[in-house]
């Protein structure tokens, strides 16, 4: 028999149960962020799913900083056009 590999879903969920006890040990105000952030690493599941990556918490990282950099990108250009 082969071995099963984890869906990138399961692994975002696995990694943000991982981080649980961190979380409950933030404070309130850092908890909505930090569940944002894994939130932002749920939303690329799909094109993660494409990298065969021998680190996957690597790639839901960089999901995480993509959105963040979205987030200031438009607060930049926000911030321009004013």
């Amino acid at each position: 028999m082969g071995r099963t590999v984890p869906t990138m879903t399961q692994i975002v969920a696995q990694e943000e149960a991982n981080f649980a006890p961190l979380r409950r040990a933030l404070r309130r105000e850092d908890r909505v962020i930090l569940d944002r952030l894994f939130a932002a690493a749920r939303h690329h599941t799909a094109p993660a799913a494409y990298l065969s990556h021998p680190v996957p918490f690597e790639v839901v990282l960089l999901a995480m900083l993509i959105e963040t950099a979205k987030l200031v990108e438009a607060l930049r250009v926000r911030l321009q056009d004013q």
